[in-house]
């Protein structure tokens, strides 16, 4: 009796812990084979999926694309009439990571056709070209170090690529969305004139580039014809064409970024806002204006004129933290200085040889709203200080010295003369300043020492509104008075 109580409950333990295998071990999916799959109806085709409990067949293909995991399969069959392209979108939840792979269903091999793994993003992504009265299998497959979980599967027929012309392009501009594969292209035609410079902007805020591709009057095809011009990344640039017609500008996706891409394309003619010669910028003029970075409206540029050698100071306002770029180049367009990276209020300091000098404030990172820019260009002086016209000079004690302050160019402005005493034991002490009011580049004070000794004269020109300052180098004046045998009558 004894011996079957314990008999009995090794077999409930036992049972136990075959029901807790059973409860841990989740089912498979029921198209974890491939002999089972979920058949697809006819295309734009959808389906979700899970990983959860799926397994690998010792039979089962291998992938270029990734060491597999735990997989699932959906058949697809294309009849007599296979379209051009089908497109194999795969959205995975949560940390799932896949391999997605088409295979030709031949009899009981299955030959690849093409493969791609999920990105940072959970997305797959990719087209093929189907053979017509052909089976294909789709097979989603969790990577071997990856957690299981539930994906969404698109298989479709994506929209053909743009062809030229295009729908033409309005005043305002067209926006619209691709994707990569599923969506790639669109195109706009517009007719432009030759020698007219226009802007064209296309705005994208997606990581990545989408670009634009301009072809000339007559484009048949984009795909056995060269563009004319266009934008390797979105972003702003001129255009002037050779010839008059009507062009077509071809938008295309990014081919690695992920989801849906939105865009706005625009297009207008340039004017001496946005291309040269530019408005002109008077010295000490303020002018400004409202930038649209999401428009057409995003550049401003100006020209202005140096004739000597000069301090310029450019003094950008926009009155909040936009970020807004304020560039410095010359007249063969070359960037001499630029804050490029900066928001808000800046500052560009440069020294400029005479000629002609171009100031651009451009919108940045989509941005909008007013500006104020502010040139100031101030002559580079040059001070020296003689005392009665010499560096060095000595004179009678009492005797006045006239200290004369030189400016070149010949400016006017104030300037201060400062006068040192030396002191044979603390060295060279202040004695006091002195205003000079400096005319046509010449001023002078008069100076009478106070006593004997050694006198130093130090200049400041102060500057003006159209004159940097600059400061002189020394001048010395001895005041001596004749010397004297102080020796006493009972040592001579």
């Amino acid at each position: 009796m004894r011996r079957t109580s314990i008999v009995a409950a090794l077999t409930a333990v036992f049972a136990l812990a075959t029901t807790a295998v059973a409860l841990a071990a989740p089912a498979p999916p029921a198209n974890d084979s491939r002999d089972s799959p979920v058949i697809l109806g006819p295309l734009p085709a959808t389906a979700s999926g899970t990983t959860v409990g799926a397994t690998v067949a010792p039979t089962d293909p291998s992938s270029s694309c990734a060491t597999e995991g735990g997989s699932v399969w959906y058949q697809l069959a294309v009849g007599a009439q296979a379209p051009p392209k089908i497109a194999v979108q795969v959205d995975a939840n949560g940390e799932l990571d896949a391999a997605v792979d088409v295979f030709i269903k031949q009899r009981s091999q299955n030959v690849p056709v093409t493969c791609q793994r999920t990105d940072k993003h959970g997305e797959a992504v990719f087209a093929f070209t189907p053979q017509k009265r052909t089976t294909y299998l789709i097979r989603v497959a969790q990577l071997s170090n990856s957690v299981s979980g539930t994906f969404g599967l698109r298989v479709f027929q994506p929209p053909p690529a743009a062809t030229p012309p295009g729908a033409p392009l309005g005043a305002q501009g067209a926006s619209g969305a691709l994707a990569r594969v599923v969506d790639v292209s669109s195109a706009y035609s517009a007719h432009l004139t030759a020698g007219v410079s226009y802007q064209v902007n296309l705005v994208s805020r997606i990581k990545g580039c989408m670009r634009l591709a301009i072809f000339a009057p007559g484009t048949k095809s984009f795909d056995s014809e060269s563009p004319v011009g266009g934008l390797r990344c979105q972003g702003y640039r001129l255009f002037t064409p050779r010839l008059s017609g009507q062009y077509s500008l071809l938008v295309e996706a990014d081919d690695f970024a992920p989801g849906t891409q939105r865009y706005h394309l625009q297009l207008a003619a340039a004017t001496a806002a946005q291309t040269a010669p530019g408005l002109p910028l008077g010295n000490d003029q303020r002018v400004g204006g409202y930038l649209n970075g999401s428009h057409v409206g995003l550049v401003r540029l100006y020209r202005f004129d140096v004739t000597t050698r000069s301090d310029l100071q450019l003094n950008l306002s926009t009155g909040s933290q936009r970020p807004f770029t304020l560039e410095l180049l010359s007249q063969g367009g070359r960037r001499l200085d630029c804050s490029c990276d900066s928001a808000g209020d800046q500052t560009l300091t440069y020294t400029t040889r005479p000629g002609r000098y171009y100031a651009l404030v451009q919108a940045r990172d989509f941005s909008s709203g007013g500006f104020t820019l502010i040139r100031r260009s101030r002559t580079i002086t040059h001070t020296t200080v003689l005392i009665d016209g010499a560096r060095y000079i000595q004179e009678p004690s009492g005797a006045s010295a006239s200290i004369q302050v030189h400016v070149r160019p010949g400016v006017s402005g104030p300037a201060t003369v400062e006068i040192d005493r030396f002191d044979p034991v603390a060295g060279w002490q202040f004695y006091k300043d002195a205003r000079v009011n400096v005319a046509d580049g010449r001023g002078s004070v008069s100076f009478v020492p106070p006593s004997t000794g050694q006198w130093l004269a130090h200049a400041d020109f102060l500057g003006s509104r159209g004159a940097s300052p600059s400061e002189s180098g020394y001048s010395r004046l001895l005041s001596a008075e004749p010397l004297t045998d102080q020796l006493t009558p009972g040592l001579r």
